[in-house]
């Protein structure tokens, strides 16, 4: 019996050739998928990154969203929803010569967030400082309750 390794070496080992049939058929599907795949950050628009963060007493949101004015930046409540919404203006430079590479992404964004309870708009704070919007939701009362301990009885 023929060791499997030798036979990757050999050309005309009929083995070799299935290999290489079925190289070619997982390669031409890779490169039709990943054609109409998005190359660059630039062709998926913008989405900002964000971080949720749960704390006793307020849950912390913060979105990198950077170079943008306060009129281009909404924060919206609905419900137990808050969406943070805007518009990220392309650079006001018209010559296009000269980039090897643009990966920045401009357009219109949206990004919603469950929270899970009914949002008081008025009670919320956000603060847009260096890029990153940091808003702050407290949560209702009967959510910011601290835990209580349960006793546990073990038997032997």
């Amino acid at each position: 019996m023929r060791s499997f390794f030798p036979s990757i070496f050999h050309k005309d080992d009929p083995r070799t050739a299935l290999h290489s049939r079925l190289d070619n058929v997982f390669d031409d599907f890779a490169k039709d998928w990943l054609t109409t795949w998005p190359n660059t950050r630039a062709e998926l628009g913008v989405i900002p990154a964000i971080d949720v963060k749960e704390c006793a007493e307020y849950v912390e949101i913060k979105a990198e969203l950077p170079d943008m004015n306060e009129k281009d930046i909404d924060v919206d409540v609905r419900g137990n929803y808050l969406t943070i919404s805007g518009e990220k203006h392309h650079d006001q430079d018209k010559d296009d010569k000269g980039y090897h590479l643009r990966e920045r992404s401009f357009g219109s964004f949206q990004r919603q967030i469950p929270l899970g309870f009914n949002i008081n708009a008025e009670l919320i704070t956000a603060q847009y400082n260096k890029g990153v919007l940091a808003i702050h939701v407290p949560k209702p009362a009967e959510l910011q309750q601290d835990a209580q301990k349960v006793k546990v009885d073990f038997k032997e």
